[in-house]
């Protein structure tokens, strides 16, 4: 019997077959499935979409840093996709043709980031009361005063103190041998630096299919728009202001004030969300904390998403890099370490303090009581963002512990709050992949809330005022911190079951 004849003989044994055959051939050209393989698919929560959106999910044994730290599973049938070819924002068809050519968009991006960079510098005019308290700290200790003892007053005409580890002040070093203006200059090049590496490494695991080229697109678009500011005077703490300028509040406190918060969020980036680091996964994140102890909370990260090695990693490099702050300078570390001078700033009633704590001093709650209130608020906290953290993709994760680490530390300055410039990323992202309302209306109400700064439109402040607040004041003047937990809440209910 010839081949065709065989091949005509089994259709007619068997016609309900050979009809499902080539319905399934069919399908799978129309599709460009290969034949034999399932369609990959994602379930979100009750619901079934064929194109994968890119979600990161828990790794299984041994830690998501094995498989690039994308979380993959490695059950069969499970409804769950690698994020390696998936892509979070959109399918190819829905991403404008422009945005993943770096060279459409950074003629466009690139005078723009010039021109917010200007407005940088006449805004600031050199005025970094922070960075001027990082010299004086580093200046007494190399001549061999007591960088923690009274130091000189700033420009602003107050005396603050220098509350870093003698590791800090070790890294600090190059800025105080230097003149002043380079100092400045220096510290703002880097820091812009590092907001675009760390709006980079969020662009490349939002949109894993857009390659380098439309992370760097997408990083020289939202750059710009974190940066973009009003010529103007610089903040002022004794003046009520109604005057309003473009950029996130805590970025343009950030660089006025000579902070280091944005190159302390890139290093926890890098760390966090970098596929196959060249260095130990947790080590950027032990080294920020030996800068500055609230990185610390970033191990939490790991550890929920099950990766022990990178969490045991970074409390090595912690214990290593603040070792060797002992070795450089054993008389400042036991001062700092066992000292605590920065014990006066906890729990400061002052407006720019954005905790859960604050809100507690600002409404009078005082003693035990507030300790109290403080850890089991905390706590819960936390507990809300258990499932945020394991379930959802690394970036919404990441800033997700941020939004812990910030509202539940006694002191996080509005300046602090460097994250919302991610955050936003991500709100975004997630609006044009789902072409979501919801995440949209996120998105801008984020977006107002952290450029606006309502608790700096006409409260009073200063000098212990703010423990005189009104109801609604205390509404105004707490905003970072009821919008974030009530985000928080939102996204528990969202990722629970999901």
């Amino acid at each position: 019997m010839s081949a065709s004849a065989s091949t005509a003989a089994s259709r007619h044994s068997n016609p309900g077959r050979s009809q499902k055959l080539s319905r399934t051939v069919i399908h799978r050209a129309l599709t460009g499935a290969a034949v034999g393989r399932r369609p990959r698919t994602v379930t979100l929560g009750r619901s079934r979409i064929g194109r994968p959106l890119g979600h990161d999910v828990p790794a299984g044994r041994g830690g998501p840093g094995r498989a690039g730290y994308r979380g993959a599973s490695s059950r069969r049938g499970n409804g769950v996709t690698s994020p390696s070819t998936a892509d979070p924002v959109a399918s190819p068809g829905r991403v404008p043709a422009w945005l993943r050519s770096p060279r459409r968009v950074l003629p466009v991006t690139v005078p723009l980031l010039a021109l917010v960079l200007a407005g940088l510098v006449v805004h600031t005019g050199g005025r970094h009361i922070d960075l001027e308290v990082y010299r004086f700290g580093v200046q007494a200790w190399l001549s061999g005063g007591d960088m923690y003892g009274p130091l000189p007053e700033t420009s602003g005409h107050i005396a603050l103190p220098f509350i870093y580890p003698p590791f800090a002040a070790l890294l600090m070093t190059p800025l105080a041998l230097v003149p002043w203006t380079v100092a400045w200059v220096a510290l703002l090049v880097l820091s812009v630096l590092a907001l675009g590496t760390t709006l980079y490494v969020v662009a490349r695991r939002l949109w894993p299919s857009g390659g380098p080229g439309g992370a760097l697109a997408a990083a020289s678009i939202a750059l710009p728009l974190a940066l973009a500011v009003t010529p103007g005077s610089p903040i002022d703490f004794d003046t009520p202001t109604d005057s309003v300028p473009l950029a996130l509040d805590p970025v343009l406190q950030t660089i006025e004030f000579g902070q280091i918060n944005l190159l302390l969020m890139a290093l926890v980036a890098l760390d966090c969300l970098v596929d196959h680091p060249r260095w130990p996964r947790g080590a950027l994140i032990g080294i920020a904390a030996a800068i500055k102890l609230t990185p610390a909370a970033f191990v939490l990260f790991f550890l929920l998403r099950r990766d022990v090695r990178a969490a045991v990693v970074a409390v090595v490099s912690g214990i290593v890099a603040t070792g060797i702050g002992f070795a450089v300078a054993p008389r400042e570390s036991l001062a700092f370490w066992l000292g605590n001078p920065t014990g006066g700033v906890s729990g400061s009633p002052f407006f720019t303090n954005q905790t859960l704590e604050a809100v507690l001093v600002r409404a009078g709650v005082d003693g035990t009581a507030r300790t109290v209130t403080w850890v089991l608020l905390s706590a819960a906290l936390l507990a809300i963002a258990v499932p945020v953290v394991r379930r959802a993709p690394a970036p919404l994760a990441l800033v997700a512990v941020a939004g812990v680490a910030l509202l539940a530390s006694p002191t996080s300055w509005s300046h602090h709050w460097v994250w919302v410039a991610p955050a936003l990323l991500v709100a975004a992202a997630s609006a044009w992949r789902a072409r979501s309302v919801g995440w949209t209306v996120v998105t801008l109400l984020a977006g107002t809330v952290f450029v606006v700064a309502p608790h700096r439109l006409g409260l009073p402040r200063a000098g212990e005022v703010e423990l005189g607040w009104s109801v609604w004041q205390q509404v105004v003047g707490s905003t970072y911190v009821w919008f974030t937990v009530l985000l928080m809440i939102a996204l528990f209910l969202r990722w629970r079951r999901a």
